[in-house]
């Protein structure tokens, strides 16, 4: 059967079938985007297909003399596009009947979007008026079937399912019958779309799509849109939503060569675009070159002081660009600055430009995210000092300048870390054949400079500790740090130094000495592994040559408390519980560590005790009647020596014993703030301020 029985043949079905794609393979393969944009992905390639239309009629005067009108039918649920361009002919339509012709490439497509439309309808219908003889046009309408085995377009002569085209050339698509998957995106307040749907959500979309087209011009003036009777005029309406702010001419050195670059900068409300962009343009035509320029400038939308929120569209020309044979795109633009292998393109460099440029728009923007830069950079010194080194000599200012102002604080501290490895000195360098005034400076600067930042280091860390340990004893309302979370912190529980190492927990917290001790056990018995019945498992036993240290945490907030040898729980004698715990060792001679070792007591062994707990007046209450001595300097405790036990106990506020922590660590803070001459030399005044930082 013949296509046209016309003069002008063209190709039927059965002469194109033995074409080299399998057409029902690549629909069924063929992927959609999620929701509305892929329900209305049908219309976007009608869309498509008309604004190449009317563009290869009208060329430049498209906006004056194109017309495209969609029409979204609740109703009838179908959508229909008619255009006023070429319309079917017989080149156009040997190109139509065929995907990945390549036609479709010279404007980035395939050629095969009609053909996935069959996912989202059953049924579609063309309308044109065909040219029967030289300038005499008469009107044919069809129904496409891609997959049938005669022809793809049926004429269908006479034919109520599609109204007659309007215009004197061009081409009307209807799309009907939807699939049962996308039935429900024609209610868009259907509870089966995720989200209810407006439609302006549906205009905003269409607009989306065709961004860089409203930006190029390429649309026409009668550019409608009619959603269950309710019209818009797209053009109009992206018009409305763009606000020219300035115009910049900035030269640029190519390889030798200035050329001046002029960039345009357009507002475009932010519900019809999604991002920054630049794009690029050459002899005043614009081109498929886009490039988003979110990243490094900012992730959403700006916002001015009347809460119109905006992202920036960005047009850049020059004499510089030459276009391609398709004049669609720029042959140049990704030529090398200078022409070196790692020097940058010329699209980078542009790209950055318009971001700089951008920001002389946004200077209040630029100084938020520069102080953010800068208090990142603070905070990330102050945490590991050594990262200091990475400023590379420059002033703090100096390095927050240089920076892109999204830079994440993990890419600061990265950067930071490796400009740091490049300053440090390598002693390495040290020989035999080192001078001796070399050596003596070695000694002088760059030992005592590495020696500091490991202290500063250091004093961060106990700092940042100590913070915590005060965090915890803060916390009310139920949220009371319990015993164990305490104890984790300390030293780990159910540990002893035979299995764990020093940096692995925090009894300076405690005594600085502790740190060093011969043996140290947490929440064990002084059996070992086993426990036999009547065993009492000590919080933490430090054993040193000359003394023992025994050590009793209690809940914080704990206000229970009984005088008396059997109180109802032994937690609430905490002065007789150490009492026994001590006894039992006395007894034994030894404490069994995880290892198996006997670590052996001896009788005349010092014992020293600290009970750790919250002070309140049950507390005192309960400590004056066990004929405890109270203090209250620099915090209350109290103290008492029991001669049969050889021990001396002393119970500490839980705040006393952070501000004793905190107070001995004032000695490494008055060196790195300046105010030691320990080193003999005047402290560097960023170190100062940074370690001031790191000690809060």
């Amino acid at each position: 059967m013949q296509l046209f029985e016309l003069p002008h043949a063209i190709p039927s079905r059965f002469e194109m079938r033995h074409r080299p794609v399998d057409l029902a393979s690549e629909i069924q393969r063929a992927s959609l985007p999620r929701g509305l944009a892929g329900f209305l992905f049908p219309l976007f390639e009608a869309v498509s297909n008309a604004l190449h239309s009317i563009e290869d009629r009208f060329g430049d005067d498209v906006p004056a003399k194109g017309s495209i009108r969609i029409t979204f039918d609740q109703t009838s649920r179908t959508l229909a596009v008619v255009d006023n361009g070429e319309g079917f002919s017989i080149e156009n339509v040997r190109h139509f009947l065929t995907p990945f012709t390549g036609h479709k490439f010279q404007r980035n497509g395939k050629g095969f979007g009609r053909f996935i439309s069959f996912k989202i309808f059953d049924e579609v219908f063309y309308s044109s008026r065909i040219e029967t003889a030289p300038g005499h046009y008469e009107l044919e309408s069809y129904e496409y079937k891609p997959l049938s085995d005669e022809d793809n377009l049926v004429p269908i002569r006479g034919s109520e399912r599609i109204p007659s085209h309007p215009h004197d050339r061009g081409l009307s698509v209807l799309f009907c019958k939807p699939r049962e998957d996308y039935i429900s995106f024609f209610d868009l307040a259907s509870d089966d779309i995720d989200g209810s749907l407006t439609e302006l959500d549906v205009v905003e979309c269409i607009l989306d799509h065709f961004l860089l087209d409203f930006i190029q011009g390429k649309t026409p003036n009668d550019f409608i849109f009619d959603i269950n009777g309710v019209k818009f005029n797209l053009t109009d309406y992206f018009a409305s939503s763009i606000r020219n702010v300035g115009r910049k001419i900035v030269p640029v050195s190519i390889d030798g060569t200035i050329y001046d670059f002029e960039f345009t900068f357009m507002q475009i409300e932010a519900g019809k675009a999604k991002q920054h962009d630049l794009y690029f343009y050459v002899d005043n035509r614009a081109t498929s070159d886009l490039e988003h320029i979110s990243k490094g400038l900012k992730d959403n939308a700006f916002e001015d002081d009347a809460g119109r929120k905006y992202f920036y569209l960005v047009a850049a020309t020059s004499s510089f660009f030459r276009a391609s044979q398709s004049r669609d795109k720029i042959e140049n633009l990704n030529a090398k600055i200078d022409g070196g292998t790692r020097a940058p393109t010329v699209r980078k460099e542009l790209t950055q430009i318009a971001k700089n440029l951008i920001l002389g728009f946004e200077p209040e923007y630029e100084s938020r995210r520069r102080n953010q830069i800068r208090k990142n950079v603070e905070e990330l010194i102050a945490l590991d000092p050594i990262l200091r080194r990475g400023l590379g000599g420059r002033t703090l200012d100096e390095f927050v300048n240089s920076r892109g102002i999204l830079e994440s604080k993990e890419q600061l501290a990265a950067d930071l870390f490796i400009e740091r490895q490049r300053q440090k000195f390598d002693f390495r360098k040290i020989n035999s054949t080192t001078p001796y005034e070399d050596l003596q400076r070695v000694v002088r600067e760059n030992i005592r400079d590495e020696a500091k930042e490991a202290l500063a280091v250091y004093v961060a860390y106990r700092s940042n500790t100590i913070r915590i340990f005060k965090e915890m004893l803060n916390r009310q309302d139920g949220r009371v740090a319990k015993e164990d979370a305490v104890h984790e912190l300390v030293y780990p529980r159910y540990k002893d130094s035979e299995e764990i190492n020093y940096d692995s927990h925090n009894l300076w917290l405690i005594d600085d000495d502790l740190a060093y001790a011969e043996y140290i056990s947490s929440d064990r018995t002084t059996a070992g592994k086993g426990r036999a019945a009547g065993d009492y498992a000590h919080d933490l036993l430090i054993n040193n040559q000359d003394e023992l240290l025994v050590v009793e945490m209690k809940r914080p907030m704990k206000k229970t408390f009984e005088h008396g040898e059997e109180p109802k729980s032994p937690t609430d004698n905490p002065v007789q519980q150490v009492k026994d715990q001590v006894a039992q060792i006395r007894d034994r001679g030894k404490i069994i560590s995880s290892g198996g070792r006997d670590i052996i007591i001896k009788p005349d062994r010092m014992v020293r005790a600290y009970v750790l707990m919250d002070w309140n007046e049950k507390l005192e209450a309960y400590l004056k009647r066990e004929e405890f001595v109270l203090s209250n300097q620099g915090g209350p405790m109290a103290y008492r020596y029991f001669p049969w036990h050889n021990m001396i106990v002393e119970v500490l506020a839980f705040d006393r014993l952070a501000d004793r922590a905190a107070k001995r660590n004032e000695v490494f803070e008055s060196i790195l703030k300046g105010q030691s001459n320990h080193t003999g030399k005047k402290q560097d005044p960023l170190l100062v301020s940074l370690s001031a930082a790191a000690v809060g």
